[in-house]
């Protein structure tokens, strides 16, 4: 389960397909799993409807950065602007 992978921002990479390789923008990643933890809310009337979903991932997919890419622990240390955990 992902879930306590939430927790600790050095851990985010590994929910992430391995096929990947690192071959994705970094902020995109948190954004796109900011999006997953809403979806994993314990009470269903917290959680967004689908279609917001479709519509986050949507934004996203459109909007991505590529010059922020995920290459190891050591590179998300240094591109992280929020260092406390929290997913942007």
């Amino acid at each position: 389960m992902a879930t306590p992978l939430f927790k600790d921002r050095k851990k985010l990479t590994l929910i992430a397909d391995p096929l990947l390789k690192g071959n994705y923008p970094l902020k995109g990643l948190y954004q796109a799993l900011a999006v997953a933890a809403m979806c994993l809310q314990d009470e269903a009337l917290t959680r967004p409807l689908m279609a917001d979903v479709v519509t986050a991932l949507e934004f996203l997919a459109v909007n991505d950065a590529p010059e922020e890419m995920a290459v190891d622990d050591d590179e998300i240390k240094k591109s992280s602007p929020d260092r406390d955990g929290d997913i942007e």
